[in-house]
């Protein structure tokens, strides 16, 4: 039996290195894959603090609040600030929409005088009743809005800095007007100078860090190259299923299979032959690609692919052979059902573009809407990505690998009965 199953082994590796537009297919295309998606990846990946929006700023009021503000988001560092004062309303309007700015900003004429009656309203407020001067609600006050105007190209993130950093700093501007009024009216009742506090730093702490650890010290979700590798390693060893499956029903339409069945061994023995050769196939993608990460992306200006050791190395194996199961059991089903080479690979390619892109491949699970969450968890892609995630991503362990690893057994099982039924049937029509 052992023999039967190296010959079968043999063979398909024969078939497969004398396919080369196949075994381009296999390792060609998903190492161009890495490195273009790497490439694309990489600006979404950065942090803000890496990207400068382009602002254009209109500042009609020529007072504290818009002398601040556009110092504040000086400081920040995420923006580069076009002064835009000489500008009509019209010239404004069309340089964002046309993409020549990202981001426009019009503080409008008065805003400081707003600020200064509202900061006198709202103490008089609290120290009217005490000093006796409160003159009761009296007229409604002015109102100010700062415009801030965004290139309709500009993504919902960006959008998001942006009313972030322009609502800290007015409000940063409120209190402090605030804290002077407060500091100018206590003095006024007890007759001595005060010095107000400055508040440099929150009261209370933030500190962010990753679920899983680091490595290395530094936060490797936010890494494209992290991101890519394995996600297209998980991809590339299921689009093994389009060559195996194809060859399969090229055996039965060369004859070659009535030549196999007039040899000692059953179904299974074939199966399993085939998977075994096109399992080492895909291992061998997983190494390239990881090879890939580590060596070569680098040199084009990219992240590194973190490895920390021979622990995780050994995990990305065990995280590797189920994934590979999975893929090679999936090719013999669909190598099983077809009855033309056309037909195996519109099945084949399709079902793997259509799992890899609801399984998380493309887009992260996490972002889709609830139903799309609960039809990913179907897809064997996901939970092959999900395995490759625990060791490079978690920094898990083997227990925490073995969720992963289950459900890619249990449908290499349930594919490989299917397989042999419907080879039979195929065969001894």
């Amino acid at each position: 039996m052992i023999t039967r199953i190296r010959a079968h082994i043999s063979k398909e590796l024969l078939l497969l290195f004398r396919d080369r537009a196949g075994l381009a297919l296999l390792f060609a295309m998903p190492a161009c894959l890495v490195v273009i998606m790497a490439l694309v990846q990489d600006a979404p990946f950065r942090d803000f603090s890496d990207r400068q929006l382009q602002v254009v700023y209109k500042d009609l009021d020529r007072g504290d609040v818009g002398r601040q503000l556009r110092e504040g988001l000086e400081r920040s560092g995420s923006f580069t600030i076009t002064d835009g004062t000489g500008m009509t309303p019209g010239m404004f309007l069309d340089a964002i929409r046309k993409g020549q700015y990202q981001v426009g900003i019009m503080v409008p004429e008065g805003a400081s005088k707003v600020l200064e009656a509202r900061a006198s309203s709202t103490i008089s407020s609290v120290f009217g009743p005490l000093t006796g001067t409160g003159t009761g609600p009296g007229a409604e006050l002015d109102s100010a809005t700062v415009r801030v105007i965004m290139d309709p190209e500009v993504k919902h993130a960006f959008r998001q800095l942006v009313h972030a950093s322009v609502r800290g700093i007015l409000s940063g501007l409120s209190s402090d007007r605030l804290l002077d009024g407060m500091r100018a009216e206590l003095e006024q009742v007890t007759g001595d100078s005060l010095v107000m506090p400055v508040v440099t730093e929150p009261f209370v702490d933030l500190h962010e860090e990753m679920a899983g650890g680091e490595l290395m010290g530094e936060r490797v979700a936010h890494d494209s190259t992290q991101h890519n590798v394995p996600a297209w390693t998980v991809f590339a060893m299921f689009f093994t299923v389009v060559l195996l499956g194809g060859n399969m029903v090229k055996e039965r339409e060369s004859g070659r299979m009535l030549r196999l069945l007039t040899m000692p061994g059953g179904t299974g023995e074939r199966i399993l032959g085939r998977m075994t050769a096109y399992l080492m196939v895909c291992v061998a993608q997983g190494i390239l690609l990881v090879l890939i990460g580590m060596w070569f992306l680098p040199l084009i200006g990219l992240p590194q692919l973190r490895v920390a050791g021979p622990s995780m190395i050994v995990l990305l194996f065990i995280a590797a052979v189920p994934t590979a199961l999975a893929a090679t059991s999936l090719g013999v089903l669909v190598g099983s059902m077809s009855r033309s080479q056309q037909q195996s690979a519109v099945l084949g390619s399709t079902f793997v573009v259509i799992m890899s892109a609801i399984g998380g491949i493309w887009v992260p699970l996490y972002i889709m809407p609830p139903a799309m969450r609960a039809l990913g968890q179907l897809s064997p892609l996901h939970w092959g990505l999900e395995a490759f995630n625990v060791p490079l991503l978690r920094e898990g362990d083997l227990w925490e690998l073995l969720p992963s690893v289950a459900p890619l057994l249990l449908f290499s099982v349930v594919c490989i009965i299917a397989a042999i039924v419907a080879e039979r049937r195929a065969t001894y029509r």
